[in-house]
């Protein structure tokens, strides 16, 4: 075999494995959060844009473009700030994190208020 054969094949099975190990990775997060109730509406692994997705029940799969990472995404994430008082972050920190609360929130439909994940218990 010629050595750019060799060479090319290294990468391709180099790149597949780390597909197959993030994969697993994000599975570990999926499954438990899904067992323990929590609405999980992305499963994707890669970064960028998406390149295959496919929605069953209501988890959206797909493979995105850059296959360095992967994420899943569940409702509920982050809590709505209940005490009304001032941040504790950075006013840049406390804008996007406020910022990200609000559109946090604006995603969860109100018959999804009980699967969200910051109301399980610690336990």
């Amino acid at each position: 075999m010629p050595p750019w054969l060799l060479y090319t094949l290294g990468v391709l099975i180099f790149a597949g494995g780390l597909l197959l190990s993030i994969a697993l990775h994000e599975i570990g997060h999926m499954v438990p959060a899904k067992k323990f109730g929590v609405k999980v509406t992305q499963y994707m692994v890669g970064f960028g844009p998406t390149l295959w997705s496919r929605k069953r029940g209501d988890t959206e799969y797909g493979i995105k473009a850059i296959p360095l990472g992967g994420y899943i995404r569940m409702i509920g994430m982050v809590p709505p700030r209940a005490d009304g008082k001032r941040s504790r972050w950075p006013r840049r920190m406390a804008t996007a994190v406020e910022d990200f609360r609000q559109v946090s929130r604006a995603e969860v439909d109100p018959a999804d208020r009980d699967r969200e994940f910051y109301r399980l218990t610690p336990g």
